[in-house]
């Protein structure tokens, strides 16, 4: 019978050392920066408003509290009950105050209007004309108009310019001096002080100073902020292009590259220079191009587990087929008898190999299903001894076991019926080679974050050339003596070396030697702690 072929070697999985949070720093990056530049540039606009306006309101403090002081000397008459009298207040607000960018009223004690500064001199407001023709419009001022339009509008409905500057005068009139943002009629943002004009202890009038050239200088200020906001909008752009770029733009190439593989046009990625980029993008390239090796070869494998079943069924098949052929013909009845023992020596073969191959598939589908789980090795290992130790005995071979510093606490990841699935096969193939009157030694124990068990017999050994391919599936080499034809289907040792490989662990076997002479063979299980 043809030796089935050798089975290739898996390909190591070897991942790059890659820079972790590549992309997620420049996603982290983009998201805040032109958030930054918004923050950054509030901040200074703020800072300079706040500043404008406590300087202007300290200014108006101060004149408005010179102008009151000479309001009460020079403009309230009547003793012991002091008034305000609105002829004098007039002519000296007319001699002290001339400021164009601050506006002036005066209110009697009972909240009459007696002056403002509006309507106080006679003077005519004039205004530029705009020049004739097409004007180029003002981007920054348009929307620097705009944006004081909305908000003008917004705090309009918010506020009653009547009823704040209402209160602010009931506040004066109790004695105290107000100083406050609010806005005026004209929707405008003033920076507004009011005072009491007060006669030694009696409040005579309410003195109101308001200034609007703050809110000049922070509209200019404000449209200075138009650059913070195009410089983030720009940020803000330029990073969702390099976000595009580095990220999307890969993306879709692995997504079109692995779709090529699933409809059979390609069977590689076809992205070696994604995965040489040291971010995620080069991980998750790596990844795929590793995923679609692992598909491949368990494609592979399994054709040429196909292949090898199809070769081991068709020789005992061709075989039945020629003895029922010759059973139709004229025979003696010992030849008869020879070739009914062949038949069902061949469909004994048959059926061990469908029971093999049906448990080998079925172990494959539960092994991958199955999530791993810590268990002990210890514990196992002395429940399967219970079970072959008897079994042992009944072929006139003796089991030992011995733990070398292996306590119950040591775990391992895996799946524990898997995993013991290994020592049955490894057990009952001990007991298979053993000759009567014989010891098989299992061995287990700790060595650094490897746990190593070893099985070893008194048999004839193993061939130098067959060390290996004894661990191939269909291959059986055995003594003539202990070769019971169909009782064996060479898939134990190949189930267990994939179970152990599976786990990151390493299956092999070796001689025992004395004096150079084979006193029987050694089967090492190693797996990680």
């Amino acid at each position: 019978m043809e030796a089935p072929k050798p089975r290739k070697a898996k390909s190591k999985i070897i991942r790059k050392k890659r820079q972790r949070g590549g992309i997620a720093g420049i996603i982290f990056i983009g998201s805040f920066a032109g958030l930054l530049v918004l923050v950054l540039g509030a901040l200074v606009f703020n800072e300079l408003r706040t500043g404008l306006t406590q300087s202007r309101a300290d200014t108006l403090r101060a004149q408005g509290s010179t102008i009151a002081s000479v309001l009460a000397e020079a403009a309230v008459v009547g003793d012991p009950e002091p008034k305000l009298d609105e002829n004098a207040a007039r002519i000296v607000l007319k001699r002290l105050f001339r400021e164009p960018s601050a506006r002036l009223r005066l209110y009697s004690k009972d909240r009459h209007l007696i002056a403002d500064s509006n309507v106080l001199y006679d003077e005519i407001s004039v205004r530029e004309l705009p020049p004739l023709g097409p004007q180029v419009p003002d981007i920054k001022k348009a929307t620097a108009q705009a944006v004081e339009n909305a908000r003008v509008m917004v705090q309009g409905a918010l506020e009653d310019p009547t009823q704040a500057l209402a209160e602010e005068v009931n506040v004066a009139l109790s004695g105290s001096i107000i100083a406050r943002e609010r806005f005026d009629e004209n929707g405008e943002r003033v920076v507004s002080v009011s005072l009491p004009i007060s006669r030694v202890r009696a409040v005579v009038g309410v003195l109101t100073l308001e200034s609007t050239d703050v809110t000049q200088i922070i509209s200019r200020e404000r449209r200075a902020l138009i650059p913070f906001i195009v410089a983030a909008v720009f940020a803000n752009l330029l990073m969702a292009s390099v976000l595009a770029w580095l990220i999307a733009r890969p993306l879709q190439r692995l997504a079109d590259a692995a779709d090529k593989v699933s409809q059979g046009k390609s069977n590689h990625l076809h992205a070696d220079e994604l995965m040489d980029r040291p971010d995620e993008i080069g991980e998750l390239a790596e990844s795929l191009q590793n995923m679609m090796n692992t598909l491949q070869e368990r494609n592979e494998a399994n054709e040429s587990f196909a292949a090898d079943v199809a070769h081991e069924i068709k020789n005992p098949l061709a075989a039945i087929k020629n003895a029922a052929e010759l059973l139709q013909t004229d025979l003696k009845p010992e030849q008869r008898q020879k070739l009914e023992k062949i038949m069902f020596g061949d469909l004994k073969r048959v059926d061990k190999l469908v029971t093999d191959i049906s448990n080998a598939s079925r172990m494959d589908a539960e092994y991958s299903r199955h999530s791993r789980s810590p268990f002990s090795i210890k514990k196992q290992l002395e429940s399967l001894y219970n079970s072959y130790a008897p079994r042992a005995k009944e072929h006139e071979v003796e089991i030992e076991l011995r733990f070398i510093n292996l306590e119950d606490e040591l775990l391992i990841l895996g799946r524990e019926e898997a995993i013991g699935r290994v020592f049955v096969n490894l057990i009952e193939n001990a007991i298979s080679f053993s000759p009567p009157n014989s010891k098989i030694n299992i061995k287990a124990g700790a060595k650094g974050q490897k746990l190593i068990v070893q099985i070893d017999d008194e048999g004839q050994g193993i061939p130098e050339e067959a060390l290996d391919r004894i661990f191939e599936r269909f291959y059986t080499q055995r003594p003539k003596d202990q070769a019971v034809f169909g009782s064996h289907s060479g898939l134990g040792l190949a189930i267990a070396r994939q179970i152990v490989e599976s786990h990151d662990g390493k299956l092999y076997a070796k001689n025992r030697t004395k004096d150079d002479k084979i006193i029987g063979a050694s089967f090492i299980c190693e797996l990680p702690i």
